[in-house]
């Protein structure tokens, strides 16, 4: 047991909610970072897919030179099978190269039919990368605004939290030392809550019944007990 005053007890009544109101204020600021990173996570999706949509854009006006080559290449070659047609001597041969320029002319068909898909495909394209960059600079703004808003929270939290660290001291400074270290003993061991109250013969740390000895002894108010189930310090006002 630990002899108490009521104003040394009220101050570590305080004690301890200074020190929980610090360990809430330090959680958000842990939390923070995280909070950093799932938005810079969110930007960076925005900029692998619309990496992707360049990559197929690029693919497609690969795609749309090589047919136009294809084309240029098979002219070329209609044109050359034109000139030796006034070359030819017989008859079969003459056919033989109709016959090619023909083919030449059907394989050309299928590459324009493709070159223009291609082309639809490509300003399709274009247009969807052209929406989504819109759209992610929209977003970057919002995330941006938002890291902003995070930084600043963190820099409020650090100062509240560097006030609650200063009153912790000026507290503990007016408590009895040895009183101090069972509390904060107690404390590290019981959760992070070294001191509760007890209400009707009820801890409210266990929330167990305690004996009605222990409960009228807390009654005196100049001591403090520890609860024999949690083995918490408990008071009663």
């Amino acid at each position: 047991m630990l002899s108490i005053s009521k104003p040394q007890l009220e101050l570590l009544i305080e004690l301890q909610e200074n020190e929980r109101e610090a360990g809430r204020v330090q959680a958000e600021i842990d939390a923070m970072p995280d909070k950093m990173a799932a938005l810079e996570s969110g930007l960076q999706a925005w900029t692998q897919e619309i990496e992707t949509r360049k990559a197929h854009v690029e693919a497609l006006k690969k795609d749309y030179r090589a047919y136009e080559g294809e084309l240029e290449t098979n002219q070329a070659r209609i044109k050359k099978r034109q000139v030796q047609l006034n070359s030819v001597k017989t008859n079969r041969e003459y056919q033989g190269m109709l016959k090619e320029i023909e083919d030449i002319r059907a394989a050309s068909s299928r590459i324009e039919d493709a070159s223009l898909q291609c082309l639809d495909d490509l300003e399709a394209a274009e247009k969807q990368l052209e929406e989504k960059n819109r759209a992610f600079a929209a977003e970057k703004e919002r995330i941006d605004a938002e890291k902003q808003q995070l930084a600043e929270q963190t820099q409020q939290l650090r100062q509240q939290m560097n006030q609650l660290q200063e009153k912790a001291a000026e507290l503990a400074d007016k408590l009895d030392s040895d009183l101090v270290a069972q509390y904060r003993q107690v404390k590290q061991r019981c959760a992070g809550i070294g001191l509760v109250p007890v209400e009707n013969a009820v801890c409210k740390g266990c929330h167990l019944n305690i004996p009605p000895q222990l409960y009228n002894e807390l009654h005196r108010g100049n001591e403090l007990r520890m609860c024999p189930h949690c083995h918490r310090l408990i008071y009663v006002l």
